[in-house]
């Protein structure tokens, strides 16, 4: 019984020391908490939109960022297409040039690898006068050559005769030569070797004259060496 009544008076004591604990708070005077403190308490507790318009703010601009590259790597692109596009352009000219090239040489190597090809020597009356030759196939056709040829003056223009034996000369082509004075004439003319008694070459207006207007530049007769 001592036993039940020590504990019943440990328990009121202690009840009695927690009330006491809880009052002590209201002992405490009233105080105001310092401006700083207050408010960075009063800018935990409201919400936040700012922040989200931030976020918006960056995103605008990083959208205008992406939009302006995807632009400017779409115009690359197309420039690069383009120039793609044109140098093939220029290949395929370039191409086109050396099979009419090939095609050309290949003819010529005909004419004179021809069995009944004949070869003309033109010369000029005029002192120091570049030589041009003729190589003729009755069944390869004729390529006139030459080197260090002058150009003809502005409006004019150089052109191939077939004299026959009899009748009036027959044009077999007009040409230029290139700026190195070069001649390389693949001619066409309806006469045959056989018929023809002399090749001439005289100066025609450009484009050509349905008969020589001038005396020749360069004669060869055929079969002359």
């Amino acid at each position: 019984m001592l036993i039940d009544q020590v504990d019943l008076d440990c328990l009121e004591a202690i009840r009695e020391t927690n009330e006491l604990v809880a009052s002590l708070a209201f002992l405490a005077p009233a105080a105001t908490p310092p401006v700083l403190l207050r408010g960075r308490l009063m800018a935990q507790l409201q919400p936040r939109p700012a922040q989200h318009q931030r976020k918006q703010n960056w995103i605008w601009p990083l959208g205008w960022a992406v939009a302006a590259g995807l632009t400017l790597f779409a115009f690359l692109e197309w420039q690069e297409r383009d120039l793609l596009q044109q140098q093939l352009q220029v290949t395929r000219g370039q191409i086109q040039s050396l099979s009419e090239e090939a095609q050309r040489n290949r003819q010529v190597l005909a004419i004179l690898m021809a069995r009944d090809s004949r070869s003309i020597r033109l010369v000029s009356t005029a002192p120091e006068a570049p030589v041009l030759r003729a190589h003729w196939s009755q069944t390869g056709g004729m390529v006139l050559v030459g080197s260090n040829i002058p150009v003809p003056a502005a409006g004019r223009s150089l052109q191939l005769w077939v004299v026959p034996k009899q009748g009036n000369p027959i044009s077999a082509g007009v040409f230029q030569p290139d700026a190195n004075g070069q001649v390389m004439l693949i001619a066409a003319s309806a006469a045959s070797p056989e018929h023809a008694a002399a090749l001439a070459i005289s100066d025609e207006p450009a484009g050509g004259s349905p008969q020589p207007t001038t005396k020749p530049t360069w004669v060869g007769a055929l079969g002359g060496e």
